[in-house]
């Protein structure tokens, strides 16, 4: 064999190898078959059409399909890594009656969601949806993430717009409203659920009903709040299609004013923030804490206070700017008395209680009206999940983030007589879009389509 031939076949060995060497290498496309069920108590709905959203979590790159008539998905060709899932059920009005023969005049919503479902081989997976729950007081808008550090006004000008989405005139005295806790890293221990989330089960001493599950049936929060009244329960009156304001300081924040401790608080360029001095009411904590005011916890003795049920820590009330938050508001049929009793308990990773252990009131699922969770628009900076599915499917945020004066705003579904309905089917990233400054108006400008 002369030397030339020699060198022409080491050569095309040395192809072949490195030819399988790239296809051993090169990563194989997995697929994923998502099977649907969704069923309230006795009675099961077909789940053919149901929604179905996968999201690679890594690159953000999203892929969509609806259920077959056995109410499965398949996703083909994906790349292999971590992807968070969301399904909708859209049942209509006839359809929810027929089944169930309750009657609604309202579409019924099932949702569902699974984050950092691993696909690296093909897989196959089932998820059950909940119907979420619906009541006649919303969560408008929320403007959470501040304005400006330095041009504007930083935390201080947040607010919860609360909303009648009903067709009747409500009351808003005695509606509670806070704020729920959440472990804030995504860091392993024998005290988590397989989301990292806490799992309260494990807290010392937990107690629930009967039946009842302590991280799917309740909520713990650091903070609840109430709307004051007069003890006939019509105080404050509130139109289908109509509004309240809550504002954490209710002071024009686009104007300079006096801080607490008297110092004079000013802002270099008011169009990034808001005038509050008009909301309906606002927070202070001064009195609940017995203790100096907060500087930045201001008292505007034109606009009535709610009145402070439970507050875990800190002096004012603060939205996490980063998104690292829930919110939830309900009416119970309870008095002011019986949230009050409700049971408190330590994080599940204390293992001894003292007496100066902070606590988190346990509220039940079932006197949530409405519950919103948001979360930080970069996936690297988001926390594990805090609300339950039936309260908050998908969680939702602003998309420039902290101190950026957008605030969420609820979508518009329909418009009959003049008055807005607006969308509420307990998937916060469905339900909301954005405003680029927030509104606390209540005019026309202060809604999305």
């Amino acid at each position: 064999m002369n030397t030339r031939f020699l060198l022409l076949m080491m050569t095309l060995l040395a192809m072949l190898v490195g030819c399988k060497k790239d296809d051993d290498m090169r990563v194989q496309p997995v697929s994923f078959r998502l099977a649907v069920q969704a069923s309230e108590g006795e009675f099961t709905f077909p789940t053919e059409k149901a929604s179905i959203r996968i999201t690679n979590r890594s690159t953000t790159n999203s892929y969509e399909a609806a259920a077959g008539v056995d109410g499965t998905a398949v996703f083909e060709s994906l790349t292999p890594g971590s992807y968070d899932v969301s399904v909708s059920l859209l049942v209509t009005a006839a359809s929810y009656t027929a089944i169930t023969g309750i009657y609604t005049e309202e579409d019924v919503t099932f949702n569902g969601a699974m984050e950092r479902v691993e696909l690296q081989a093909d897989t196959e997976s089932s998820i059950d949806l909940v119907i979420g729950r619906v009541g006649g007081w919303l969560f408008k808008q929320i403007y959470y993430v501040g304005s400006h550090v330095t041009r504007g006004a930083a935390f201080r000008d947040v607010f919860f717009e609360i909303y009648n989405n009903s067709n009747e005139l409500m009351y808003a005295d005695s509606l509670f409203f806070g704020q729920a806790e959440g472990k804030n890293s995504n860091a392993t221990n024998d005290y988590v659920l397989s989301n990292f989330q806490y799992d309260w089960s494990k807290s010392l001493e937990i107690a629930v009903g009967a039946g009842l599950n302590a991280n799917n049936d309740y909520i713990y929060a650091n903070s609840i709040f109430m709307i004051p009244s007069d003890g006939t329960g019509k105080k404050y009156p509130v139109q289908p299609g109509s509004s309240i304001i809550i504002a954490a300081n209710a002071v024009d924040h686009s104007g300079s004013y006096a801080l607490a401790d008297g110092v004079n608080q000013s802002i270099t360029d008011p169009t990034l923030t808001v005038n509050l001095s008009g909301a309906d009411f606002e927070t202070y904590l001064a009195d609940y804490l017995d203790g100096t005011p907060y500087k930045y916890d201001i008292d505007n003795v034109n606009v009535p206070n709610v009145e402070v049920v439970y507050f875990v820590s800190g002096n004012d009330m603060v939205l996490d700017a980063n998104g690292r938050d829930a919110y939830f508001l309900f009416k119970a049929d309870q008095q002011l008395t019986k949230v009050t009793e409700l049971p408190n308990f330590a994080l599940p990773t204390v293992r001894e209680i003292t007496a100066t252990t902070n606590k988190f009131k346990q509220i039940p699922v079932s006197y949530i009206e409405d519950a919103v969770e948001v979360q930080n628009p970069v996936e690297s900076s988001r926390v594990p999940k805090r609300l339950p599915t039936v309260l908050d499917a998908v969680r939702t945020h602003v998309p420039a983030g902290r101190y950026s004066s957008q605030s969420l705003v609820r979508k518009t579904l329909k418009t009959v007589n003049g008055r807005r309905i607006l969308k509420d089917t307990n998937n916060s990233s469905e339900d909301f879009g954005y405003l680029p400054k927030a509104d606390p108006s209540k005019s026309a400008t202060s809604f999305i389509d």
